[in-house]
């Protein structure tokens, strides 16, 4: 067989593409399952017959989990039973599954368990059909077959099927299996095998003629020899054979309706034979039967019944009606009879209360009274038969049904909840509760009689009105809580909350006629959970913004709970179960006493129950030294016994190492003082002479001041304008003699470059001798604003160079704004004058709070202070080599020369006197080729 042969071939593209193309056409969705790695691979049209986004390869559970809950373990004992059974039979399944529109979707999953070399299941591949409509037929077909066998089994007449030329019985009643005088076993089986008596009797021609011509059959007291109970007896039916045919038109069945009319056939032969059985047939009648003969209504055969009723013993025949029950002068009775006798037409009442003395006690009953005219030969009207039926009973119950009834409504009226009954046709209210009416904002008579969207508009697109259809539909009831609706009410749009249930209503029958909705408003607590929510939200949001840990201790346990910050400031892991043992741990050991005692006292019933303590935490034990300050509050139960303390801790180390240097710094000072107190008196002599001296001093400073007053300005302008003329004439010179200098051009650009150098130095030095000598006018500056303006000043050169400057968020401090912006000038046009070639200078610019503590003993500050403000100028130039940290802050020190980076060599000096100056100091850490980091702090 050559290639061409062949069905399908794998390994032609056309073919693949082909089959591709017919499972698209089909809607077939494809899938393997690999039971080794519980991976599900599936396709496309997979995707769109579960109307699910799923990975092309997913865990099974996430393909089971989207099946229905009432199939999925069935489905899993398939693919399970498949596995481990038989895994050469077919894998064949049909389930469940919601869509996106909460609609039900039958599936139908095919498949094959495939083998390994080594004969082991490697893999289950299949295919996903869509077979919703099937399903639906099916679930259709099989309801109206069950309503078919209903609609037989509980008819009021004996009623069967016989299915094919061989007449087997599909369904029969037990009415007709009564009939027969059999039972259930006959189900199933051939008619004539089923009751064999009947073979030779006139209804076996009779079928078979009908599957011949089609003609259904009646018959009228047709006689028919059955076995019943072990008798052999003639009994007499009236009964029809109807012809069932299907779509094709062919007779597929016989439907037999019987009424077996046996009693009716010799009852009226009996009546036929005598007028002594008639008698005897009313005599044993149940209803109370009785002649009234003539207008004085004479009674004549009465039964034993209605001598029971009438209740003045049994000689009551002969009689007149008014002479044996006197009691109905004063009743409408003797009236009706006398109209009925005259007008010749019938009499009916049903549930009809007549007031009888019954061996001498008045009864009040009720009866269904029918009063029919008996004419004779000449159509005369000559008595009246008297049919009564004592249904007391029936009306007492009748009655405490409506009482019942009444009961309900009015518990319902009553309700504190909202009720309502909505009828299947139009969704029309019948009932609504005043409750209901308040949660809907119309008045229940606004409502009842009216459709759902007729009587709530606004509840349209909301759902309901599909949801009661649902109901209906399916006659499974609904219950959801705290759903959210649009409402109006009083002419106000509002959302609410509702719980609400509908709840099918049934009929005797057991049929659903509509929806009983009970509803609850749920919008208080709603919101009332939302606002707890949000202050929840709100009040970790204030833990996390104080820096909080919080705690509970279950007393009753003995366990902790720690939130992830205190687990940190612990150093407990993440799931560890912390006891209270755990908990103490890391805790510096001499504490430990005293928060035992804390939180005895706490949990005493006596106490306010305040937990309040502070405490150590030991490195060693979390990682870092802390001091924690805890507080809490006891929770007792009904009985006074503690149950559980809640509470918080704040990481107070920064405070309490701050009060600590406070402290130690006061003693210093304190002791310094003793000190000082002891050689005042000493030196109080020496200080007169010392003051005379600084006056003297002061006078040769202040002199001296004003000749360095005199000496900047002379710098300033009798220095600086020789350099001027110079770089001049330098100027003329080049721009008039260029061809004449020749090669001395050179030596003319190189003194115009020491000019130019010489009067950067001569301005360095004036502003050095200015911060030098500058008078202290020290106000509030933000560097925030200087910074900006130095910025400002540098524009051009952060263009030229493409520097990028990042500033964070900068202090206010004490000090000179002129001298201020001088350090910043400086420090930043340093770090982008030195950057590495080609690279485009970073600098960021931050602050931060250091504490004196954490300095290193040679760093000293001109103005002791416990915390200091630390500002950092970070770049990423060159760098330099921290063995020059202390020389570069000297005047006219330079670490590269003149030729590689401009400069004088006096700017981080003058940055150096700015911070002495404020009572701070400057220092600088580097890296070649890294970067470097200028800090200068400032006291606060």
């Amino acid at each position: 067989m050559n290639e061409f042969s062949k069905p399908f071939n794998p390994d032609s593209t056309t073919e693949v593409k082909r089959l591709e193309m017919a499972l698209e056409a089909a809607c077939v969705g494809t899938w393997d399952y690999d039971p080794n790695t519980k991976i599900f691979r599936l396709c496309e049209r997979f995707k769109s017959i579960f109307d699910y986004s799923f990975d092309n390869a997913v865990e099974i559970d996430i393909v089971l989990d989207r099946i229905h809950t009432d199939d999925r373990d069935h489905v899993r004992q398939r693919v399970e039973d498949s596995l481990e059974n038989n895994p050469k039979e077919q894998f064949d399944v049909e389930f469940r599954v919601i869509d996106s529109k909460d609609e039900i979707r039958w599936i139908n999953f095919k498949g094959q368990v495939q083998k390994n070399e080594k004969n082991q299941t490697s893999l289950i591949i299949g295919i996903a059909l869509n077979v919703t409509v099937n399903a639906l037929s099916k679930q259709n077909l099989a309801l109206n077959e069950e309503r078919f066998r209903n609609l037989i089994e509980e008819a009021s007449i004996a009623s069967c099927l016989f299915v094919g030329p061989e007449l087997s019985i599909e369904i029969a009643n037990d009415i007709m299996i009564g009939y027969w005088g059999k039972d259930k076993s006959v189900i199933g089986k051939p008619f004539f095998e089923a009751v064999p008596e009947l073979k030779g009797q006139v209804f076996s021609k009779i079928l078979s003629d009908i599957y011949e011509n089609g003609q259904t059959f009646t018959a009228t007291n047709m006689p028919a020899v059955l076995e019943v109970n072990g008798v052999l007896s003639e009994y007499y039916f009236d009964f029809t054979y109807k012809p069932l045919r299907n779509k094709k038109g062919e007779i597929y069945a016989i439907m037999d309706t019987a009424i077996d009319v046996t009693e009716k056939v010799l009852a009226l032969k009996a009546l036929e034979a005598s007028e002594a059985k008639l008698k005897s047939v009313i005599a044993t009648a149940p209803a109370a039967i009785g002649l009234f003969v003539g207008r004085e209504l004479m009674i004549e055969m009465p039964n034993q019944t209605f001598i029971d009723i009438v209740g003045k013993g049994p000689d009551i025949s002969g009689k007149t009606l008014r002479e044996v029950m006197p009691e109905l002068e004063n009743q409408p009775y003797l009236q009706i009879l006398d109209d009925v006798f005259t007008s010749g037409k019938m009499y009916q009442s049903f549930g009809t209360q007549v007031d009888i003395i019954k061996h001498g006690v008045m009864s009040n009953n009720f009866y269904n009274i029918t009063y029919t005219p008996l004419r004779n030969a000449d159509d005369e009207v000559y008595a009246i038969l008297d049919i009564a039926i004592d249904v007391t009973e029936q009306i007492q119950a009748e009655r405490q049904i409506e009482q019942s009834q009444q009961q309900l409504l009015d518990l319902f009226e009553k309700s504190p909840v909202g009720i309502a009954i909505i009828e299947k046709n139009d969704l029309v209210f019948t009932m609504a509760n005043s409750f209901y009416g308040e949660l809907v904002g119309r008045h229940p008579q606004e409502i009842i009689g009216k459709s759902l969207l007729e009587a709530i508009p606004e509840l349209k697109g909301q759902g309901f009105d599909t949801l009661l259809r649902e109901v209906v539909a399916t006659g499974t009831p609904v219950k959801l809580k705290e759903v959210p609706v649009d409402i109006i009410r009083n002419g106000v749009a509002e959302k609410i909350y509702i719980d609400f249930m509908y709840q099918p209503k049934r009929e005797i029958d057991s049929s659903v006629s509509g929806t009983l909705v009970v509803v609850t408003d749920m919008t208080e607590q709603v919101l009332a959970r939302q606002k707890i929510q949000e202050a929840e939200i709100s009040l970790r949001g204030a833990v996390e913004l104080a820096n909080l840990g919080t705690w509970q201790i279950d007393l009753a346990t003995g366990i902790l709970d720690y939130s992830p910050r205190l687990r940190e400031w612990f150093g407990i892991e993440e799931h560890e179960i912390i006891t209270i043992e755990r908990g103490y741990e890391p805790i510096r050991e001499s504490d430990r006493p005293r928060i035992k005692a804390a939180i005895n006292k706490a949990i005493s019933p006596d106490s306010d129950g305040i937990y309040d303590i502070e405490y150590v935490v030991e490195a060693s034990k979390a990682g870092r030294q802390r001091i924690l300050h805890a507080q809490g509050k006891t929770y007792f139960n009904e009985k006074a016994e503690p149950v559980k303390i809640n509470g918080s801790v704040q990481d107070v180390t920064e405070q309490r190492q701050i009060q600590l240097s406070l402290e130690e710094l006061v003693k210093e000072r304190t002791a310094e003082l003793e000190i000082s107190n002891e050689d005042l008196g000493a030196i109080n002599e020496e200080y007169i002479t010392i003051n005379e001296e600084l006056a003297k001093s002061n006078d040769l400073l202040i002199r001296s001041n004003e000749n360095l007053q005199q000496f900047a300005y002379i710098a300033s302008h009798d220095l600086q304008e020789p350099l001027r003329k110079i770089q001049s004439f330098g100027d003329l010179l080049k721009k008039r003699y260029t061809n004449e200098l020749g090669s001395g051009s050179e030596y003319l650009d190189r003194m115009q470059s020491a000019a130019k150098r010489m009067s950067s130095l001569i301005e360095d030095l004036l502003t050095f001798s200015r911060v030098s000598t500058k008078k202290d006018t020290t106000s509030a500056i933000s560097l925030d604003k200087t910074i900006k303006a130095v910025l400002n000043d540098l524009e051009l050169v952060i263009q030229e160079t493409g520097a990028k400057i990042k500033v964070g968020e900068l202090p206010v401090i004490q000090g000179d704004e002129s001298q201020l912006g001088q350090l910043c000038q400086n420090l930043i046009s340093n770090a982008i004058k030195f950057h590495k070639p080609g690279i485009a200078p970073v600098v960021e610019i931050n602050s931060e709070i250091v504490y004196a503590q954490d300095w290193p003993l040679t760093f000293r500050p001109s103005k002791m202070a416990p915390v200091y403000h630390r500002i950092n100028v970070i770049d990423n130039g060159i760098g330099f080599d921290t063995k020059y940290t202390d020389r570069i802050f000297q005047i006219f020190q330079r670490l590269h020369g003149k030729n590689e980076y401009a400069g004088t060599g006096i700017g981080l000096a003058i940055c150096e006197k700015v911070a002495s100056n404020h009572g701070g100091a400057i220092t600088a850490s580097s890296q070649v080729g890294v970067g470097s980091v200028f800090s200068v702090f400032f006291p606060v």
